[in-house]
């Protein structure tokens, strides 16, 4: 198969409920995390974009994508990214996963398979499919737009009933996510 465009996606547009605060604003790496992985991404993507609800103040420089769906789920980032960009693969990772570097990234893009939907981390904690740190073929938007149009909202659910790549990450803990303020390191 042909390469394909492969574009980066952080994962921006959460409420930040539980945290109390805008995730994408917490700095663990010198920088505010959304751009640390729009930075990750640069190195890796042909392009990059920072998904994002439409009253976030993202930077233009950080190539912020309005969410379009009325989704209270990652899908939405998702879904609109492959709106913009139909042609494209997507490799997301969402911003509240401090522990994602260049090696993770690496090994994603190298062990990558087109002829599946997806390219992702298996969760050995919790035996699934990790949705928040995938490489997405463009295959999958239309099987993604039928999975929603059917009422599903969960990018893991989708992973777990559809042809993937699943690749053993180094160390779990790249797949750990903060979504509370008791998580942070102090």
């Amino acid at each position: 198969m042909n390469k394909t465009l492969l574009s980066g996606l952080v994962l921006a547009g959460g409420r930040s409920s539980r945290m109390g605060k805008d995730k994408g604003l917490i700095v663990y790496h010198e920088r505010p995390q959304r751009e640390h992985l729009f930075n990750l991404l640069s190195k890796h993507c042909d392009q990059v974009y920072t998904s994002c609800y439409g009253e976030q103040d993202v930077s233009p420089s950080l190539r912020p994508l309005v969410d379009e769906y009325d989704l209270e789920s990652p899908v939405n980032g998702i879904l609109t990214a492959f709106g913009k960009h139909p042609e494209s693969a997507w490799l997301i990772v969402a911003v509240d996963m401090p522990y994602v570097d260049d090696g993770a990234l690496s090994l994603l893009i190298d062990r990558r398979d087109q002829k599946k939907v997806a390219t992702c981390f298996y969760n050995s904690d919790e035996k699934l499919p990790e949705p928040l740190l995938t490489l997405w073929e463009p295959h999958a938007y239309p099987l993604l737009l039928k999975f929603v149009g059917n009422g599903n909202v969960s990018p893991r659910g989708f992973l777990s009933t559809h042809a993937v790549h699943l690749v053993y990450p180094p160390d779990n803990k790249i797949l750990q996510n903060f979504n509370f303020p008791s998580q942070l390191p102090s």
